[in-house]
């Protein structure tokens, strides 16, 4: 995966905002360029002809939405763990940052049963992915109501088959959230076991996705070099 768009892109922001390089930029914020440079799957004629080289582009695999229900129903309010997983392996985030593991592995030990979605088939570009989800969603920047695990799956599916997350999976802290920011209702009920972070202040998942559905159709928009390069040899 070529990551000089991306690069560039941060070196973009950081300029508008007069920041050196070191800074990290918000993680609310889309890069709108990624292209793809994987020569996975290349074919080439024998030595001494003219050269077809064929770029296998990314499978297709079939995407599923991993969900459990968290503590005591308050119908007909819910709170749900989500994980989303690409063929055999799971994706989550946790205050460790996104997670692989095989299978709904999240969500084992939990009380109450899982409940497994089937999203379809899409084609997925792994590479890609994970270099546009894995610096959103950095170590450390978990907050329970503001960017949790269902915010990392809403974006996940938006760049994965193009659609939002479920709003039902999600109700529970969007109140949650509401209820906080004008009363500091969780803050002092919960004793001081929730505390909001800092480091999720600028993340707003509405931008984060629209960010990503343009990200997933410019990378699915064809190019003349993409499936076929004639070179000479």
């Amino acid at each position: 995966l070529d990551h000089s768009a991306l690069r560039l892109w941060r070196a973009t922001f950081h300029a508008r905002r007069g920041e050196g390089p070191g800074n990290a930029p918000p993680s609310s914020a889309m890069p709108t360029t990624l292209l793809q440079s994987s020569k996975a799957g290349e074919v080439k004629a024998s030595e001494g002809s003219p050269c077809v080289s064929l770029k296998a582009g990314p499978a297709r695999q079939r995407v599923l939405l991993a969900v459990t229900p968290l503590g005591p129903s308050l119908s007909p309010i819910q709170g749900y763990h989500s994980s989303v997983i690409v063929g055999r392996t799971e994706f989550s985030f946790s205050t460790l940052g996104v997670m692989a593991a095989v299978g709904p592995a999240s969500h084992r030990g939990m009380e109450s049963e899982t409940t497994v979605i089937d999203c379809g088939r899409h084609v997925v570009d792994l590479a890609a992915f994970k270099a546009a989800l894995y610096p959103l969603f950095a170590a450390g920047s978990y907050d329970l109501l503001r960017k949790n695990c269902n915010s990392f799956v809403d974006c996940a599916l938006c760049f994965l088959t193009g659609r939002r997350l479920d709003q039902q999976y999600t109700k529970a802290e969007s109140i949650a959230r509401l209820l906080d920011e004008h009363f500091s209702v969780l803050k002092v009920f919960s004793v001081g076991w929730y505390a909001p972070n800092a480091k999720a202040d600028s993340f707003d998942v509405d931008s984060v996705a629209d960010g990503l559905l343009s990200l997933r159709l410019q990378l699915r928009r064809p190019r003349a070099d993409a499936d076929m390069d004639l070179v000479s040899v």
